[in-house]
């Protein structure tokens, strides 16, 4: 639903627009890391009052919907752009570096902040390994994401380290907040009952892991596969869950799957993108979590899976919480390795295994978008405290 702004009165007496928040970003249906995250701000924000309407710019972007604004191509994205600017909204833009089309839609959003006089608040998403960032040894790509951190007003990423890697670009450490994505928001849900097929595959498999990727380079899923023929040749019944294909890698994903041998075939359940109450219920059920990429810097579901006790094996990128066991990116052979050590160590192992209570760094990060005076407060202790566990 669009919210319709309110107004306040100024020192003056004198009736003036509240602030008004766009964010521009995934929204859910469908599900994702990015898409969670953003409806638990939008929460946030209008539980204070405060008018936050979202610009979707997701798989599911062209279909109307009361709870967002549709997206249909890319003058469309514009002239929407355009038009909540000059309605006095400030906006809120998702992005990370791996997508070129992502870098064009931010960039987009920061010239019309700019010319409107808002200045757009980024929020930067993933690690330090990312395909175009931070790329600091290449002209050609650096000045792009210069440009883009240039024209934002202000920046919040995962943590130091990506705040280090994004002031490297020549940007004032100040407008640059280290806020991790992961709130206590995340681990809330409602266990679900499972639909049959996967029921069916967790009984008849053992152990299950639980892998959460796309069909795209930086998941590596020939890497895993290999990973998984190895492992298998161990432990014939273990099985695998490959989740969150958005709808349009469907397709090219079953193709992959069922040019296997059958038995190799049988031993892996595909899913697409699934209600996080479903998420986390399965997520709980399986024997542990297989994380391949490296650009995800600090991942929302890898802190999921260890606050329910969830063990996790993921791919080394400088950034993984200590409780992770971690293998060599791109070695199928150590990631074989690292399973078959967790199942001949796992009850020890899921003694290790849980993580704290999360801060609510949603609240965080509506103090940040919005300037309350609370962040300044805790800015200082929040970077200390960044910096320590990073």
């Amino acid at each position: 639903m669009i919210a319709r702004a309110k107004t306040r009165t100024n020192g003056k007496g004198r009736e003036v627009q509240a602030v008004k928040i766009l964010q521009i970003g995934n929204y859910p249906p469908p599900a994702c890391g990015w898409a969670i995250q953003t409806k638990f701000l939008v929460e946030e924000i209008r539980r204070r009052g405060i008018v936050c309407d979202v610009l979707n710019i997701n798989e599911n972007r062209a279909k109307k919907s009361h709870e967002y604004i549709d997206v249909q191509n890319g003058l469309d994205y514009l002239a929407k752009l355009i038009r909540f600017a000059f309605r006095g909204y400030r906006f809120q833009m998702h992005v990370n570096g791996q997508s070129g089309i992502g870098y064009l839609l931010a960039l987009t959003a920061a010239l019309v902040g700019r010319f409107a006089g808002h200045p757009v608040a980024l929020s930067w998403r993933g690690g330090v390994h990312q395909k175009y960032f931070p790329r600091l040894d290449n002209l050609w790509l650096r000045g792009p994401y210069e440009l883009l951190f240039r024209l934002s007003g202000r920046i919040s990423c995962n943590n130091s380290q990506v705040k280090q890697a994004i002031e490297g670009y020549g940007i004032d450490p100040a407008r640059v907040a280290a806020i991790p994505a992961f709130s206590r928001q995340h681990t809330a849900f409602q266990r679900t009952p499972l639909p049959h097929n996967v029921e069916t595959f967790l009984q008849s498999h053992n152990p299950v892991f639980f892998c959460y990727v796309s069909y795209r380079p930086e998941y590596q899923l020939p890497i895993l596969r290999q990973a998984m023929q190895r492992f298998r040749q161990s432990l014939r019944d273990a099985g695998f869950i490959w989740l969150g294909f958005p709808s349009k890698e469907m397709p090219a994903a079953n193709d992959y799957a069922n040019s296997w041998p059958l038995p190799e075939r049988e031993s892996l359940l595909l899913l697409g993108n699934v209600p996080h109450d479903e998420f986390l219920t399965l997520l709980s059920r399986c024997f542990a979590y297989v994380r391949t990429p490296t650009c995800d810097g600090v991942s929302s579901s890898v802190l999921e899976a260890l606050s329910l006790g969830v063990h996790v094996v993921a791919s080394e990128n400088g950034s993984r919480p200590a409780k992770v066991i971690t293998y060599r990116e791109s070695d199928p052979k150590d990631l074989c390795k690292k399973l078959i050590a967790l199942t001949q160590n796992y009850t020890q192992a899921r003694e290790q295994a849980g993580l704290e209570e999360a801060d609510d760094n949603i609240v965080r990060t509506a103090d940040w978008l919005l300037e309350e005076p609370s962040w300044n407060a805790k800015e200082k202790e929040l970077t200390q405290d960044f910096a320590s566990a990073d």
